[in-house]
């Protein structure tokens, strides 16, 4: 598997500079189309286009199809600010982003990260995004995750076993998913991207850094725009009923459970794209 599509498929590796970042980005599908913004996970590896090559093609058939890897993955810069959320800047980045492609208005898809993403962009930052719709694939914004998955998924030593490690974590099955554990080990091993990932974890000795307040849960009352949450029955890293908790806190959502893991876009594709494409057309 190529960490990027290539020639034989339908999908475009492009960059651009969104703020003061080099973005790397996959592009799909006409641009007259309606216009969906896939996000990626975030765990070690993480990439747009290893995230959801298996479903690309298949949107770009009725979407303009656009998924850039975010700050510290992929080809992307790897930046992180250590004085702010991991998705903050996250969100500003994006934002940055869409203005310079020229996306007026899209619906957004994010797995795991990417969702949680998401559903911090239009709880706590309104309006910074050219968002419809967003649907997050076992993203919860950041509550209700397990601590014995925290843990697993920052357990990294840049093996190809940690890499194997991480991807039975988010699927069902890796026995045919070798091309995919190598190509993250790859990504994993990018300069900066370990550095990227790890540095928040980073304390100054001597120092108790005050908790910072969260105010996500509350925030998720003023979402505006239509949200569906999917949950995967078999999702190890998230509690179990997470969708409906966060469905009952947003206006106009809906919660839906499938029978998959926590990324079956990755190793179930087939279950997933109904999901999608009943998403995009609702």
């Amino acid at each position: 598997m190529s960490k990027r599509p290539t020639e034989s498929t339908a999908a475009q590796f492009r960059t651009v500079r969104a703020g003061s970042f080099r973005t790397a980005y996959i592009e799909a599908g006409r641009p007259e189309l309606p216009t969906v913004v896939l996000l990626h996970e975030g765990a070690y590896g993480a990439s747009a286009w290893l995230c959801w090559r298996e479903l690309i093609g298949a949107l770009a058939e009725d979407y303009h199809v656009v998924a850039p890897d975010l700050l510290g993955f992929g080809e992307t810069d790897k930046a992180v600010f250590l004085d702010r959320s991991p998705y903050s800047f996250r969100v500003d980045h994006i934002s940055d982003f869409c203005r310079t492609l020229g996306i007026g208005d899209a619906a957004f898809i994010g797995a795991s990260f990417g969702g949680s993403l998401a559903l911090r962009a239009v709880a706590q930052s309104p309006g910074a995004w050219p968002v419809s719709r967003v649907l997050t694939l076992s993203g919860s914004g950041g509550p209700y995750r397990l601590p014995s998955g925290i843990e697993a998924l920052a357990d990294f030593d840049s093996t190809l076993e940690a890499a194997r490690k991480i991807t039975s974590l988010v699927v069902s099955n890796v026995d045919d998913l070798e091309d995919h554990i190598e190509t993250r080990l790859e990504l994993s091993l990018m300069p900066g991207h370990w550095e990227a990932q790890n540095a928040p974890r980073l304390r100054a000795p001597n120092r108790q850094s005050p908790p910072r307040e969260d105010t996500f849960l509350g925030d998720l009352g003023r979402v505006s725009v239509p949200v569906w949450f999917v949950e995967g029955k078999r999702d190890r890293l998230l509690e179990t009923g997470w969708s409906e908790r966060l469905r009952e806190l947003t206006p106009g959502s809906r919660s839906l459970l499938g029978d998959f893991a926590h990324e079956p876009n990755i190793d179930e594709p087939e279950k997933l794209l109904p999901i999608l494409r009943d998403f995009l057309s609702a």
